[in-house]
């Protein structure tokens, strides 16, 4: 090409290709600016909050302009309290201690709900102490953490089999004092979740046996915060909403990858997380079943004494729609 041509090409060119930079460059997500802002989220030493530990782990938060610390504890209850405490930002736990904080006065607001599981919850008991089938717990010792998605599981298990609370001894422990009251004899049986339930099976063996219903429970998984941050934070809320759709989509895409990530993190072993990973799934929701599960868990938690009688809060109140709808609205599926 002469050199003539050659320069008036390029200046013909140049500035269309200029002019779709720019454009291209206006349709990608505008970054933060300025430095992360910090955020702590208190999650339990679970299989549950997948998303989160993903979005941690990948960079995902940082991408949005959060850094978060994770603040790991043995439970969503110990992880809620620390909220309630004012040591976390946020917390990851199930609809039960959520509904038990709100009964209580506790000014919540439910993000979103980042997990639902069918097969969560079991009852793993010791075959040798009589304990061959549901019929058989009467009377036996079951270790529980009390006011957790246990404890809700476990009664609902024992009206599914014309069983009651009043039928068994509840003892009150920790997740991670399980294996060794049941070593121990201290309890027969426990009701709780994973990795617990597959590490008490792998512990027990041929001594074990799990006892479990899917009809009876959908366990939800929700990031929870105080009122007031909805209203103080709200763009860091939205930030913390895009970074686990994109936790969502490289759960989906990457199994294995979050298999290990989430092996490392519960220090379970691979093929046994493995095989129980599809038992969770790991969606970011927000839908009316959690407002009727709430109701009923308060009606149980008031029919059971174990709560002051009173009006049950209104748990619509508490559902932060505003979040989920900016950044993912189809997952959002609210009767008002």
């Amino acid at each position: 090409m002469p050199l003539l041509l050659r320069k008036e090409f390029i200046a013909h060119v140049l500035p269309i290709v200029a002019v779709c930079c720019v454009l291209l460059s206006g349709c990608e997500p505008k970054k933060p600016a300025g430095p992360p802002e910090k955020v702590t989220i208190a999650i339990p030493m679970s299989l549950n909050p997948a998303l989160v530990n993903i979005a941690e782990a990948k960079g995902f938060f940082r991408e949005e302009g959060l850094d978060v610390t994770l603040q790991v504890h043995s439970s969503g209850k110990a992880a809620l309290q620390s909220l309630l405490e004012g040591k976390t930002d946020l917390a990851a736990a199930a609809d039960t201690p959520i509904m038990f904080a709100m009964m209580k006065g506790a000014l919540l607001s439910v993000l979103v709900t980042i997990n639902t599981s069918t097969r969560d919850e079991a009852i793993v008991a010791v075959k040798d102490r009589g304990i061959a089938a549901a019929a058989d717990l009467k009377g036996v010792r079951v270790g529980v953490t009390l006011g957790t998605a246990g404890d809700y599981f476990l009664d609902s298990f024992l009206v599914l089999n014309t069983l009651s609370r009043q039928d068994v001894a509840i003892v009150d422990m920790k997740p991670d004092e399980m294996i060794e009251a049941l070593l121990q004899g201290k309890v027969d049986a426990v009701s709780t979740w994973q990795p617990h339930i597959a590490n008490l099976r792998r512990v027990l063996g041929e001594r074990g046996i799990m006892l479990h219903s899917d009809s009876i429970y959908t366990e939800t998984i929700d990031i929870i915060s105080m009122r007031t941050l909805t209203r103080q934070r709200s763009e860091a809320i939205r930030r913390l909403l895009r970074a686990l759709v994109k936790a969502e989509g490289f759960v989906a895409a990457k199994t294995l990858e979050s298999q290990r990530i989430m092996a490392e993190f519960s220090g379970m072993d691979a093929e046994l997380l493995a095989g129980i990973w599809n038992d969770f799934q790991y969606n970011l929701s927000l839908n009316q079943s959690l407002l009727v599960t709430l109701e009923d868990q308060a009606c149980w938690a008031i029919k059971n004494g174990l709560v002051e009688r009173g009006e049950q809060p209104n748990f619509f109140e508490a559902l932060y729609i505003d979040g989920l709808k900016s950044v993912k609205p189809d997952a959002v599926r609210i009767i008002k």
